[in-house]
């Protein structure tokens, strides 16, 4: 797995847009960088976890994919479910997917996120 593709992918289509977003906002957006920061380090830990599978299973794969969608959960949550939005959603599920079946995950669903996902 190229784990510096996906970090790449994590800043620039993830944390930058919700950057934008809170940006265009001004005082009325409801996070802060800091949770933004948040979320990138959730996005992080999965993908460092699934860079240090050996040999990955599929439920190993889940298991780093469930743990992070419900932390996700927690944190959009914690901001009043107004930090991740459309946009969001399309980028952080692209991530989570791609970066999985990069890793080894066979014959994924449509949206391994979905079973937990509540963004």
């Amino acid at each position: 797995m190229d784990i510096v593709k996906f970090k790449t992918m994590l800043s620039e289509k993830v944390v930058g847009s919700m950057m934008s977003f809170m940006e265009e906002c001004g005082e009325d957006a409801y996070f802060t960088g800091e949770d933004v920061a948040k979320c990138e380090a959730i996005l992080t830990h999965y993908l460092e976890s699934l860079a240090k599978l050996t040999n990955p299973t599929n439920q190993e794969i889940m298991d780093c994919v469930q743990k992070t969608v419900l932390d996700l959960n927690q944190l959009n949550e914690d901001t009043d479910y107004s930090m991740i939005e459309t946009e969001e959603r399309e980028n952080i599920w692209e991530l989570i997917q791609t970066s999985a079946v990069e890793c080894g995950l066979q014959n994924p669903a449509d949206d391994i996120t979905e079973e937990w996902r509540e963004w």
